[in-house]
């Protein structure tokens, strides 16, 4: 699942390529988020699973929602 998150995860912001840093800070941060809110989405990225993230974003944890917002603020 792990990569399947960061797959997932590395469309969200649609900014820079994601660093290996980055990948491990978003698995490490979101994947209990991505499980609990996307975990019928398509294991792979997707519109779907981008727009599971989008939706859910006030739901997701604390760590996980820094997480993303440290990688958007890159791109």
């Amino acid at each position: 699942m792990g990569l399947a998150l960061t797959m997932a995860m590395g469309g969200i912001a649609l900014a820079a390529p994601m660093t290996t840093e980055d990948k491990a800070a978003l698995q490490q941060q979101c994947s209990g988020d991505f499980t609990t809110f996307c975990g019928d989405m398509p294991p792979a990225d997707s519109p779907e699973t981008q727009a599971c993230f989008d939706k859910n974003m006030s739901k997701l944890s604390p760590g996980c929602q820094n997480a993303i917002q440290a990688y958007k603020k890159k791109g």
